[in-house]
């Protein structure tokens, strides 16, 4: 029986996962009994001593099916298999005797060297003057990148799983069913491992693994016949769309503790994972938001690669957009970090930063202006379905006008004096009239300068369209970022909290619960609504219920295990509220009229 050739890669794929599997089930006690673990550190995350050896799994379930696959039949694949495992052998190394950090970059050089001496580039000019040194860093930075990024548990392996899934599809879609079969090889030996290493781990890669996925995901873009050369900004974009998540984690975390005085190289919980978790999200939650980045990532890398990049390009900038933006947001997260501050370059950048700080607004007009851009030129590939050639000399033209007279008018309107964690509907309304003063300017300056001559009018129809719903769309998420995700306090350090009812489910109620969710100061959690209104009966504002009337208040305060009920309406009858104190009173519950106050500092 012949196997057909589309279900070869599969059966690989099954072996390398079934191998890596087995391996790392031997690597577990082998790890313990040669003292190879990884024991809790302060600048580490793990709480217990973990076998550190599981980057063998991962390197033994790629290697072997892949050299067996490949034989000698594929040099630029083998010259990849040979600077893979040169890798994980310094990462080795450096697992079981420590290795000065000088000295395991030299030899990431001499791996990354020996795989270009071999033949593979990054064919971004076709001089190896150029293209030479930039695969060298491109290599050097997923190296370093899946390393950083190897700091809680399942998050390497995860992202290396869907990036080589993504690999997988693009290099099939280019018929290399060669390459396509060794992305699905690494694909099944990172699964296997990861099977041990979701949370809570049993087992970690140690560098030998974090070094080798990175290293084999950057050189996987240069094995796989060059599949992006339609564009040089394909070639530079879209495979670094594929490993977003770990570029940006180490991005992430260089800038801030440059900015913080901390020296980059030493460790640290200040990963965007662990700000995650500083939000209040567990560790298989945090990890599990950092998958669908990469989930979306990969996506809109293979529509871009697919249907053109002009298309694609709008998605990009959103995308990118969005992760600025949790960018800021986790920036703010202090998260207990023990590396020391290295002196005063910090001090003086953190003086920079603050300043910054301080004027949010020329954040929030980079990001309008990037919706203003996306925008227009969504507004393009709408009319005329993604083929801008014989309107891109109108387009480039409307350009600059649409910029101007659009992030003109969002100042006009004070639109950035707001704070966008606080948006309310009063702000999206003076963002609608914003986005039409704007587009109604660049329509009168267009018809003046090119009297409209070669402009479509339902371009600007549908550019209003797309930058009212992107403007409330940053907005809106940005506040939901700072609602659902707020910084959590260390168990041992939180102060009890009063179980709290709220007496009146109006709009006095819904301010004074916002006050409670969101002021942790306040030390206190809503339990409930208590309002004679019975239509209210189980309804809920922001996610509490309501659960009863006045009249079932003894059996309510008791049920509920209630320590305090503030009165947040006005419009209560004195006689309701005299039933109420005498209730609470026979209970020993305080009662609370007007605003909470923190209790912060009393």
């Amino acid at each position: 029986m012949t196997l057909r050739p589309e279900l070869a890669p599969l059966l690989w794929g099954l072996s390398s996962f079934a191998l890596s599997l087995a391996t790392t089930l031997l690597v577990m006690p082998l790890a313990r009994r040669v003292g190879a673990v990884a024991r809790p550190r302060e600048d580490r995350w793990h709480r217990g001593e973990v076998p550190l050896l599981g980057g063998l799994a991962i390197v033994i379930g790629t290697t072997v099916p892949a050299l067996v696959f490949v034989g000698l039949g594929d040099p630029r694949l083998l010259a990849l298999l040979a600077g893979g495992v040169l890798i994980a052998a310094v990462g080795l190394v450096d697992d079981l005797r420590g290795m000065r950090p000088q000295t395991k970059l030299l030899w990431q050089i001499a791996a990354a060297l020996l795989v270009v001496a071999l033949g593979l580039r990054l064919p971004l000019t076709g001089e190896v003057a150029i293209d030479l040194p930039l695969t060298l860093i491109w290599l050097l930075a997923l190296t370093n990148a899946f390393n950083l990024l190897d700091n809680m548990d399942g998050l390497a392996a995860g992202i290396a799983v869907i990036a080589a899934g993504f690999r997988v599809v693009f290099l099939l879609q280019d018929g290399n069913l060669a390459a396509a079969t060794v992305a699905v090889i690494l694909l099944g030996a990172a699964a296997g491992f990861l099977v041990f290493n979701r949370n809570p781990a049993r087992i970690f890669m140690g560098d030998a693994g974090s070094m080798f996925l990175g290293f084999f995901a950057g050189g996987m873009s240069l094995a796989g016949g060059y599949p992006y050369t339609r564009s040089l900004v394909a070639v530079l974009v879209l495979p670094a769309l594929l490993v977003l998540v770990p570029l940006f984690d180490t991005a992430f975390v260089t800038l801030t503790r440059i900015f913080a005085g901390r020296p980059i190289s030493v460790g640290g919980r200040d990963h965007t994972s662990h700000r995650l978790v500083a939000l209040g999200l567990s560790e298989k939650r945090a990890v599990d938001v950092l998958y669908l980045v990469a989930l979306i990532s990969g996506a809109i890398a293979l529509f871009s690669y697919r249907y053109g990049f002009s298309p694609g390009a709008v998605l990009i900038v959103l995308l990118f957009l969005g992760v600025a933006m949790l960018a800021v947001h986790l920036a703010r997260v202090e998260v207990h970090d023990p590396v020391e501050k290295v002196g005063t370059p910090g001090v003086i950048l953190r003086a920079i930063v603050a300043g910054l700080n301080q004027r949010r607004q020329v954040l929030a007009v980079l990001i309008d202006f990037g919706l203003v851009v996306t925008a227009y030129q969504a507004a393009y590939l709408l009319r005329f379905e993604n083929d801008l050639t014989a309107v891109q000399d109108r387009f480039q033209q409307g350009l600059p006008i649409v910029v101007l007279c659009q992030v003109g008018a969002l100042g006009l309107y004070r639109t950035y004096a707001g704070m966008w964690r606080y948006t309310s509907v009063s702000d999206l309304i003076r963002l609608t009239k914003a986005a039409s003063l704007g587009s109604a300017l660049a329509i009168v300056t267009i018809a003046l300068v090119f009297r409209f001559e070669g402009f479509s009018r339902a371009v600007f129809i549908l550019d209003w369209f797309l930058l009212v719903v992107f403007l409330y769309g940053s907005r809106v998420a940005f506040r939901i970022l700072s609602e659902e995700l707020r910084p959590a306090a260390p168990e041992h350090s939180r102060p009890p909290t009063r179980r709290t009812l709220i007496y009146g489910a109006g709009d006095a109620g819904a301010l004074a619960l916002r006050e409670v969710q969101m002021n942790a100061g306040l030390q206190r959690v809503a339990v409930g609504f208590l309002d004679d209104d019975h239509t209210k009966r189980r309804r809920s504002v922001r996610g509490v219920p309501v659960i009863g009337t006045l009249a079932e208040i003894d059996l309510i305060l008791t049920a509920n295990q209630i320590d305090e009920v503030v009165v947040a309406s006005g419009k209560i009858p004195e006689e309701k509220l005299r039933q109420l104190m005498v209730c609470c009173a026979r209970h020993g519950i305080d009662v609370v009229h007007a605003q909470l106050r923190s209790e912060r500092g009393h």
